[in-house]
């Protein structure tokens, strides 16, 4: 009985403490400053690279959006770095009718997108870098805003909102509330410095920054990680900080995984990118209390071989904790972001959340090869 109480105990006190780091990203994401995009002058030369591997489908929508970006042509630049693609993904970029538009070829022996951005970027001499992903669809704004968050905040580096589109149903309502409360922890992180978080699909950084960080030089053999492990890298080698873009008119959509079996293969990809990630203690001390809770109430069941009936006590406090912070991070969120009509789903989300955590949390730590794009790769 006593063990029961000690270890039933324990498990609230993870509550409280996921309670109360919730609240606090909340708080601290009020406080920051909405950024307001506006006109670049002058417009310093941009070059927005695209690394992709079979995106025939997508390439030509992702091309069609940056050609429609609110810049000055002459000042930008698009470079997409073809992966060895074996659909004709490198056939519709040479056919896209845009005037400062490259296509590049990784050579034999190189493949993956790290070594794909490190070819585009010693391909051009302009100051700052874009990269987004080539089944995105960045604004109008987002070039402008990038380079302006950049400038004006003196910024190393700079990521920026990434939101999820599909077919309204369960699935796809998961997925884009998981990406929008992850938007808020990304920028609180970047903000006080107790995490490093980001997305590739919406990424810019200062090209002298990305050559004083040495690229991917240390970490091109881990597939995934071309955002996390930059964005760590170029705040460790500069002087200068890394921020997120906390702006709506920039989120950059990009489509959910399409079915449950390719979600849980991209989750973990990223939980495999983020145990090899360099962990701060902010990010083990967040990541823990998320992934041991979870696992608190998966598992508070056994607790009526000690305790009894009491298990049940357990488990509602552990649920209201979980959910009650849940919620108002995701309401903050989806407000910020004009996604409110997600929060319908939140029952069911919230359900599946705790499952995803434990597990992907789980296997992220012993799974270090998987399958992508016709490739097997760690």
């Amino acid at each position: 009985m006593t063990a029961g109480l000690i270890i039933g105990g324990a498990c609230l006190a993870l509550g409280v403490a996921y309670f109360l780091l919730i609240q606090w990203v909340i708080r601290q994401w009020h406080k920051l400053p909405v950024f307001e995009p506006a006109p670049v002058e002058p417009a310093p030369s941009v070059t927005i690279l695209v690394a992709a591997r079979n995106e025939a489908v997508n390439i030509r929508h992702c091309l069609q959006a940056l050609a429609r970006q609110d810049y000055p042509e002459q000042a930008l630049k698009i470079v997409v770095i073809d992966d060895h693609s074996t659909d004709g993904t490198a056939a519709i970029v040479e056919a896209f009718p845009h005037p400062h538009l490259t296509l590049l070829r990784l050579p034999a022996g190189q493949h993956g997108k790290k070594r794909a951005l490190e070819l585009g970027a010693a391909a051009t001499q302009s100051t700052y870098l874009l990269t987004t992903d080539a089944d995105c669809q960045p604004p109008p704004l987002w070039v402008q805003g990038q380079v302006q968050h950049l400038e004006r905040r003196e910024l190393a580096a700079s990521t920026g909102p990434v939101l999820l589109t599909g077919v309204d149903n369960l699935r796809y309502r998961f997925q884009a509330l998981d990406m929008a409360g992850m938007m808020v922890l990304t920028a609180v992180g970047l903000h006080t410095g107790s995490w490093m978080l980001g997305n590739g699909a919406s990424l810019a950084y200062r090209r002298t920054a990305f050559e004083a960080a040495g690229g991917y030089a240390d970490n091109r053999g881990i597939a995934s990680g071309d955002d996390i492990f930059l964005i760590a890298k170029i705040a460790g080698a500069q002087g200068r900080p890394v921020r997120f873009l906390k702006s709506a008119a920039v989120a950059v959509p990009t489509p959910a995984a399409p079915d449950w079996l390719a979600f849980f293969r991209q989750r973990l990809r990223w939980g495999t990118k983020n145990a090899a990630a360099p962990a701060s203690a902010g990010t083990t001390f967040a990541l823990g209390i998320a992934f041991l809770l979870s696992w608190s109430v998966l598992l508070s069941p056994l607790l009526f071989l000690a305790v009894g009936h009491l298990w049940l006590v357990v488990l509602v406090l552990l649920l209201l904790l979980k959910s009650g912070a849940d919620y108002r991070l995701l309401k903050t969120a989806c407000r910020f972001f004009q996604q409110e009509h997600l929060l319908k789903s939140f029952a069911r989300s919230e359900a599946l959340h705790i499952g995803y955590i434990a597990f992907i949390g789980l296997a992220s730590l012993f799974v270090r090869k998987y399958e992508w794009k016709g490739r097997s790769v760690h």
